[in-house]
């Protein structure tokens, strides 16, 4: 086994008193965490871009965002040539209106199932709670018994 220090555990007696870095304790990069950019800054980051002749990195520096991220949001507008691509949807759902035949019956069968499932749940629960009940029961006559 390689070890950086005479004894086993010395590099957390330097690392604690200051004298190590976290970098070289846990060798991996530090990670950057990007500010948060709203749509409109996605548009007028994109649209610069495609402006200057793809100069992402350009474009990282002045408006303090990584190359990838600018990198890819120029790619999802090329892609579709629509801004609402840039559109960050997730954890919302899609619209309680389907748009089409097909999609209002699929969706009114994955509520049929729902439903159906649901039913199944609260079954099991009462046979299991009836269940529960009558093992305390001493005879099967006692008037507490529940009836199925």
């Amino acid at each position: 086994m390689y070890t950086f220090y005479s004894r086993p555990n010395q590099w957390i007696v330097r690392y604690n008193s200051g004298q190590l870095s976290v970098a070289y304790a846990t060798r991996k990069r530090a990670r950057k965490v990007g500010r948060k950019v709203t749509f409109e800054e996605k548009r007028q980051i994109t649209q610069w871009t495609i402006d200057h002749e793809y100069n992402y990195q350009a474009a990282a520096e002045k408006f303090n965002v990584s190359y990838q991220r600018v990198y890819s949001w120029v790619r999802k507008y090329q892609r579709t040539h629509d801004w609402e691509s840039l559109q960050d949807n997730r954890g919302r759902h899609k619209g309680k209106t389907p748009t089409n035949e097909v999609e209002r019956l699929r969706q009114e069968v994955r509520q049929l199932k729902a439903k159906a499932k649901e039913r199944e749940v609260q079954i099991a629960f009462a046979k299991k709670l009836v269940e529960i009940h009558n093992r305390e029961v001493e005879r099967p006559d006692d008037i507490k018994r529940f009836r199925k």
